[in-house]
């Protein structure tokens, strides 16, 4: 893979085309048996309820669909993220790798007499990533190539998963890679995908959320959760939290004034001392004389253009949950 791309062009791959990210710290959980997707539907805070038969003459979906969301225990508190390809005969389960062993005990504790299995394929599979609005124009190259697929948005700019059997993960990297069309399609690098999901607004697991956050602390209820499916583990909180209540703190992102780095754990203040939260991940921005940082605040302040402290310096929300949020990186 060439990693000779810069952020810059990275970035423009991201907007306009493609990005392809290999995600090596995934493992896998495959699920099988005539009740796989009801049951695991009701472990999962999105949507993975079967589609209803197609009328006469309609034209039928692609051949694998699938989504990103969250397993949450009974208290409503995210327990791990993941992401979900549904296949012919199976379905795929991405998660973090350090997450992987204990979702599957989680999971086996709600099989009781549905006919699904559950199989631990970490080793024989591989994830790849695409983020970007050409992402779903790749799926059927990474189809050709071997891999399951499907059309995930999991930053907010188009995106598709691909799972494959991990001796054909480079195969499907340079089919993705090589697809045709307007746009480019680049592979990313750790460096400048940690720049960039900062920028996108994009929170990352065991750095600005962990399991001690419900999901719209993380304001992720817009991205992973569904709130119009059927019954889940932790549902009545999360929808409750949701509908009739706020949570206490949500995740935005922040423009931060100074090159200087701001560390994890940096108070944010308002402008009168008092504080109302602390940062989760810092960039620098490329564009100009400040850093992009992610962080909670109080709700009550996590309103776009609030403005705060940081670290001692002058700060102000570019990006919060809901309807303050604009849907634009921060000046770009």
């Amino acid at each position: 893979m060439n990693d000779a791309h810069g952020l810059d062009e990275q970035r423009r791959a991201l907007r306009e085309g493609a990005l392809v990210q290999p995600m090596p710290e995934l493992g896998t959980l495959i699920v099988t048996g005539s009740d796989r997707q009801t049951w695991l539907n009701g472990l999962v805070t999105c949507d993975l309820a079967p589609q209803k038969p197609l009328p006469a003459g309609a034209k039928a979906s692609p051949p694998a669909g699938g989504a990103y969301g969250l397993n949450v225990v009974k208290t409503g508190k995210i327990f791990a993220e993941v992401w979900i390809v549904i296949a012919e005969d199976r379905i795929y389960v991405g998660a973090l790798r350090d997450r992987i062993g204990a979702l599957r005990e989680s999971f086996e504790r709600y099989l009781i007499m549905e006919d699904a299995e559950l199989a631990d394929a970490t080793g024989e599979h591989a994830w790849v990533f695409a983020h970007g609005p050409r992402a779903a124009e790749l799926a059927a190259a990474g189809r050709a190539a071997g891999a399951d697929a499907a059309i995930v948005d999991w930053t907010g700019l188009g995106g598709a998963l691909f799972v494959a059997p991990r001796q054909a993960e480079g195969a499907v990297v340079e089919a993705l890679l090589a697809a045709g069309g307007a746009g480019p399609v680049l592979p990313t690098t750790a460096a400048a995908w940690e720049v960039l999901r900062v920028e996108n607004n994009v929170p990352r697991f065991g750095v600005d959320f962990d399991d001690q956050n419900f999901p719209q602390e993380a304001s992720l209820e817009e991205r992973a959760v569904s709130f119009n499916k059927g019954c889940y583990l932790g549902q009545e909180t999360v929808f409750m939290l949701q509908m009739r209540g706020h949570a206490k703190k949500r995740l935005v992102q922040l423009a931060v004034e100074g090159e200087g780095d701001v560390p994890a754990g940096a108070e944010i203040a308002l402008p009168d001392g008092a504080a109302v939260g602390a940062v989760t991940s810092q960039v620098k921005d490329p564009g100009g004389q400040r850093v992009l940082a992610l962080g909670y605040v109080k709700y009550k302040h996590a309103v776009q253009g609030t403005a705060l402290r940081v670290a001692g310096r002058a700060a102000e929300i570019t990006r919060a949950p809901g309807a303050a949020a604009s849907g634009a990186a921060p000046g770009r």
